[in-house]
């Protein structure tokens, strides 16, 4: 992808738009036309549906007759694309709330969007999704044999949940694992993963016990990342209320240590046991989620 694509599907200029819906397909559109990378894996049996045509896909299974008619090119997709199941799990946490100074959208807000992209990409390949957002309840369940709200509902479910209090996701991933059932299945946390070291292995041990593939995206703020600010600040923990005091400039360069070390523990959890971890700024475009998601699909 060039730098000048990754910067119009940015966060920033998607938020622009507007329109969720609008957003998501853009973001996924444009990022597959970046990497021209075809999603045809695995084509063959019983006729499922058709799908657009994106550069780089294998022309032998354009429906030219179609295209004869209607002037579009479309892919035939056969019902071994159907056999996966993916669930999105969403930390609606009140951490999540939390949108720095630069920032184009609050970590929510942004795991929301990727959780769109998400949705969209995994039905354009003919597949399942699942959503499932919490903090210390859940707050929204797919249940088995309901589809995935889409992209037009999925705005809405967004917008009517607030983030608050702490996260619970091990029961998050117990309803999941209801929508997921004996199907194959590939789970995505979207979280800032606070107070999750105690949770985050258990969970990710359970899941590649039952053979899921298994994606976290650590998402968090470029504040969170680098500690910007420059004068003394009242730093107040949004799920417990505790608070501290500090002056930024004297503590940074501790802070940043303790904090690479944080990040690199929770990516040494994952790939140890074969989980893709992925640290994703808010404000950075969202190209290795969705790769990550193609790698472990294809």
């Amino acid at each position: 992808m060039t730098n000048e694509l990754a910067n119009q599907l940015s966060p920033e200029n998607l938020l622009k738009l507007g329109d969720f819906t609008l957003m998501c397909r853009l973001a996924v559109e444009g990022f597959l036309a970046g990497i021209h990378r075809s999603l045809n894996k695995g084509f063959g049996g019983e006729f499922q549906q058709y799908r657009p045509y994106v550069p780089g896909d294998d022309l032998k299974y354009v429906d030219w007759k179609l295209y004869a008619r209607q002037g579009r090119l479309n892919e035939k997709v056969y019902l071994e694309e159907t056999d996966m199941r993916c669930a999105l799990l969403v930390d609606a946490s009140a951490s999540m709330a939390y949108k720095g100074t630069k920032a184009p959208s609050s970590k929510y807000q942004y795991a929301a969007l990727l959780a769109g992209c998400f949705t969209y990409l995994t039905r354009r390949q003919g597949d399942r999704a699942g959503l499932f957002v919490y903090n210390q309840e859940p707050m929204y369940t797919t249940h088995r044999g309901e589809p995935c709200p889409d992209l037009h509902q999925l705005i809405k479910i967004f917008e009517g949940i607030a983030p608050a209090k702490s996260a619970n996701h091990t029961r998050a991933l117990d309803e999941a694992e209801g929508f997921l059932g004996y199907k194959r299945g590939m789970v995505i946390l979207l979280s800032d993963l606070w107070g999750a070291e105690d949770q985050l292995e258990g969970i990710i041990r359970r899941l590649r016990f039952e053979q899921r593939d298994v994606i976290v995206c650590h998402i968090l703020d470029n504040d969170e990342l680098e500690l910007p600010f420059d004068n003394t600040t009242r730093f107040i923990d949004s799920e417990n209320g505790d608070s501290i005091v500090t002056a930024p400039p004297v503590i940074r360069d501790r802070y940043r240590e303790s904090l690479q070390k944080h990040l690199d523990t929770m990516r040494t959890l994952c790939l140890n046991n074969q989980a893709d971890y992925l640290l994703a700024d808010t404000s950075h475009p969202f190209a290795d989620c969705l790769a990550a998601y193609l790698n472990k699909r294809t």
